[in-house]
């Protein structure tokens, strides 16, 4: 009787320590569209031969001459702003990201994230016209949080 009690105790601890994949989202990317207004109508832009990189990360660029009409890149854990450069039309803008962030528990199984809640972008304006910021919190449930609108 003691060995049965003594191996339904091992079995149900064992049991709790079973290692589970994570399935639950723990980075969470700024995503940012391109528009412009072409006759009062709302339309996406493409941005043709895009280049995208962090301050203090020139050698590490995020999107290096590519054709598109989105974007999506993370700000930095360890600090409460991000400057990322967007180069394009042979010209280059600054986005200043300012905000809080905060860590979290996602679960047991993914452990914690940083989530981040911005407050203020900044912008230099050589060919980006103006923005929008669709939700300023982070999360996996928003499919786009800016909108550059570009001349």
């Amino acid at each position: 009787m003691r060995l049965f009690v003594f191996l339904i105790i091992i079995f149900g601890l064992t049991a709790c320590n079973i290692n589970r994949p994570c399935d639950e989202p723990t980075k969470f990317p700024v995503n940012t569209g391109f528009y412009n207004y072409n006759a009062e109508i709302l339309s996406d832009t493409l941005m043709e031969n895009l280049t995208l990189y962090g301050i203090g990360k020139e050698d590490s660029l995020l999107y290096q001459g590519i054709d598109t009409t989105q974007v999506n890149y993370r700000l930095n854990p360890f600090a409460d702003s991000t400057k990322v450069v967007i180069l394009a039309f042979s010209k280059a803008d600054t986005l200043t990201f300012i905000y809080n962030r905060h860590l979290e528990l996602v679960s047991p199984e993914c452990s914690f994230a940083m989530f981040f809640d911005i407050h203020t972008i900044q912008t230099t304006s050589n060919f980006i016209d103006s923005l929008s910021l669709l939700d300023n919190t982070l999360n996996a449930d928003t499919k786009e949080h800016l909108r550059i609108f570009v001349r």
